[in-house]
């Protein structure tokens, strides 16, 4: 039997920067999920809870067939090559809840 510290160490974790306004806004998107809903926000870390398709499907995990994503935008920077100015552009990702993850099955096709 593993000890609890070695199930701690093992779970997946997401690429999650630590942005307030990012978690406030899957907050959100979680209170009005079809699929999920307010119950899940009291206990959501955005360390260990929520990820992307290709980060559950690097970590041995895939969304179940049906599972409807949680839409949120994160923002890239990018430096522009002529003046050398940064600006951040916005990009949409999907997230799925460890809820809605199954792992994927060893005779599956790679």
């Amino acid at each position: 039997m593993k000890k609890v510290k070695e199930v701690l160490e093992a779970r997946p974790i997401s690429t999650y920067m630590g942005s307030p306004k990012t978690l406030e806004m899957v907050k959100e998107a979680i209170k009005v999920h079809p699929q999920l809903g307010p119950k899940y926000v009291a206990d959501f870390d955005p360390f260990y809870s929520a990820m992307t398709y290709s980060a559950w499907k690097r970590q041995g995990y895939v969304p179940a067939k049906g599972s409807v994503g949680i839409k949120s935008v994160t923002f890239i920077e990018s430096e522009d090559g002529n003046t050398g100015a940064k600006k951040k552009i916005p990009r949409t990702v999907i997230l799925f809840h460890r809820t809605q993850v199954q792992a994927l099955s060893p005779y599956s096709n790679k």
